[in-house]
């Protein structure tokens, strides 16, 4: 346990410490009016456990989610989910892309210390083992028990409102009736916003057990799959224990070949973490992509889903160029560029033909939500 401790403090230490490299923008800040702002920080950090050496991977700070009515003139470009995991594992999978880029290109390939080219693309290199430190337990159903003293109205079942469809009632919205464990939920947003269909947190992460860290795109490009050995966040108490066990074992335990995360504790807190009631959630989120520890690392605020400076209200169609470095439109292009052959397929037909990944995927959605699921609005890109 005491190297464990030890472990999550030093992944802690390291994600704190590019934290105070990020743009200004992307960190909370005080308003004019006063109100302090608070934010999650994440990142994926890779571990060479033989040589006792931690290399950060992608870094991201965010608290938003896209309303799903807002997809409709997305076509790739608005990020679904702006909570800073979520961010931070599509900054890992783009990391992965650019140091394939490299290596097709043979540009300083001594550089590219993740991965290596194989004969039938490319493969994470053994020797990493790779961590999800978040500042705070994900959203969902593993730090509902965190909410005992929230004041969430209780709901019977024909509370309707709870749901974000009536007919999937496995399937909750953000923190309507916490005391139900357990169960699938949308992210959080107020009861008079637009709703978001994205996920939670902790249902994402727990997709992530069974299909890999690795999106679409790297599932066709990289040979073998890429889990998460630890999570690392602070001061762990037994409640977030077993809360833990519950949103990530129990509950998929009959899913086959999940990889179960370990939980390990750090003890220092996140500095622009929420203190006060009065606080409210950031507006903007950041990314950090290490692409290569020695350059200097690629950074992006984002806001509403785009680049900052760039969003425009619906319905006035999105500016040029307006996508961020993870968005589903630059992986895309990213991936076009590393497999030509499939230059002129929508990204959606792509993905359409991925059937022993979206096997996977059904299997642990029928697992977390019995009833059926139900999906963000479909987003294609050409």
């Amino acid at each position: 346990m005491r190297s464990q401790s030890k472990l999550g403090d030093r992944i802690s230490d390291l994600a704190q410490d590019y934290y105070t490299k990020l743009l200004s923008t992307s960190k909370p800040i005080t308003r004019s009016n006063g109100i302090q702002e608070w934010t999650v920080l994440a990142c994926v950090v890779a571990i060479d456990e033989k040589e006792d050496v931690l290399r950060l991977v992608s870094l991201a700070t965010g608290v938003k989610a896209t309303p799903d009515v807002e997809l409709r003139r997305s076509h790739g470009k608005i990020l679904h989910d702006c909570h800073a995991e979520i961010l931070a594992i599509r900054g890992f999978n783009t990391v992965l892309m650019k140091q394939a880029m490299l290596l097709n290109s043979c540009n300083s390939p001594r550089d590219v210390d993740l991965i290596n080219a194989c004969s039938d693309g490319y493969k994470v290199k053994d020797s990493w083992a790779f961590a999800l430190y978040v500042s705070r337990a994900p959203c969902g159903d593993a730090s509902m028990d965190l909410l005992e003293d929230n004041d969430s109205a209780y709901f019977t079942a024909e509370n309707l409102c709870q749901y974000v469809d009536p007919s999937v009632r496995t399937i909750l919205r953000g923190r309507f009736n916490y005391k139900k464990k357990g169960y699938v939920r949308t992210k959080p947003g107020r009861k008079d916003s637009n709703v978001t269909l994205s996920k939670s947190c902790t249902d994402k992460l727990c997709c992530r057990q069974s299909v890999s860290l690795l999106n679409a795109m790297n599932w066709e490009l990289f040979v073998e799959p890429v889990f998460l050995k630890y999570l690392v966040t602070p001061q762990v108490s037994d409640t977030l224990r077993n809360a833990f066990d519950r949103a990530f074992k129990t509950r998929v335990r009959d899913v086959p070949g999940l990889q179960v995360m370990e939980l390990i504790s750090c003890s220092k807190m996140f500095t622009g973490d929420k203190r006060e009631a009065t606080e409210s959630p950031a507006l903007l989120g950041g990314i950090l992509l290490n692409v290569i520890p020695q350059n200097v690392p690629e950074q992006q605020c984002i806001i509403n889903g785009v680049k900052n400076g760039s969003y425009v209200k619906s319905p006035k169609p999105l500016r040029k160029n307006c996508e961020s470095l993870v968005s589903r439109a630059a992986q895309w292009s990213l991936f076009k560029r590393l497999r030509p052959q499939e230059h002129n397929i929508t990204y959606c037909s792509f993905k359409n033909k991925q059937i022993g990944r979206n096997a996977l995927k059904l299997k642990v959605r029928l697992a977390l939500s019995r009833d059926g699921w139900v999906a963000t609005k479909l987003d294609d890109c050409t």
